[in-house]
């Protein structure tokens, strides 16, 4: 699978930071985040509603990081599934200047923490979001044979990951940061999925809804062949996020004890 993150930039200009080496850092703690006590039986769960937090506060951009742009909706440059095994289905589809709604509805869930390894293991919920791109796709789905480009619009719901991390602590100065070593991602569910594409056959209504009427009869099997791209593409979103959100925020923001 090939795909490119292209996220956009917006700049606040309302936040302290301070030039590290360098680098701009967060100078104040946000009044969301928690400092989590790293001795606690619960700081997996404190740690967890810290990340569930920079979803719903941070939708629009995080403070002082012009590298990290909007979280929702989340612009994503390119997105390719490559499915050439013969068979029912049969696919190559490419979408690009795709947009992602609702990823500020994320919940999040500590499921397996070792606060002294500094690991942490998450569930993350997405009640619902929908994925809006331009698309080029051909091959087969099920009965039918596809060449066609248009918009492409792909909604779901309960959608289920599991995520886990690794991070170290790092010095510069006079903060301390984390610094993410391991990330790995796995779509585990998720609970519906309404595909759309438009101008399939070319503008032919009766045929398009037929096609449509198939296609979202068996949108499980569809979600099989889209799940292995969709999955490194949210892995490498992550990664992205997360290692830029540790290496601009001091992390005694988010564990104390350090």
């Amino acid at each position: 699978m090939k795909y490119c993150i292209l996220l956009t930039l917006l700049l606040w200009t309302t936040s302290a930071v301070v030039l590290v080496v360098g680098k701009k850092v967060l100078t104040e703690k946000p009044a969301f985040l928690i400092a989590c006590p790293i001795e606690a039986t619960d700081v997996g769960s404190c740690f967890a509603k810290n990340l569930e937090a920079m979803f719903h506060e941070w939708k629009a951009g995080v403070p002082g990081l012009k590298s990290i742009g909007s979280l929702d909706p989340l612009h994503v440059k390119r997105i390719s599934i490559e499915q050439a095994v013969s068979g029912p289905i049969s696919l190559n589809l490419n979408m690009q200047n795709a947009e992602i709604f609702g990823l500020s509805g994320t919940s999040i869930t500590d499921v397996g923490t070792d606060a002294k390894k500094l690991t942490f293991k998450f569930n993350i919920n997405v009640p619902e979001f929908k994925l809006i791109s331009d698309y080029a796709v051909n091959g087969n789905l099920l009965s039918l044979a596809l060449n066609s480009k248009g918009k492409a619009e792909i909604m779901m719901e309960k959608a289920l990951l599991n995520l886990a991390i690794r991070v170290k602590i790092r010095e510069n100065g006079d903060f301390k940061f984390g610094q993410l070593e391991k990330l790995h991602l796995v779509w585990e569910d998720v609970g519906g999925m309404h595909l759309h594409l438009d101008n399939i056959f070319n503008g032919d209504a009766t045929l398009e809804d037929s096609a449509h009427a198939l296609i979202n009869e068996n949108w499980r099997s569809i979600f099989e062949v889209l799940r292995p791209a969709l999955t490194q593409t949210v892995e490498v979103i992550m990664k992205d996020f997360l290692g830029k959100i540790l290496s601009h925020i001091p992390v005694t923001y988010l564990l104390d004890g350090l």
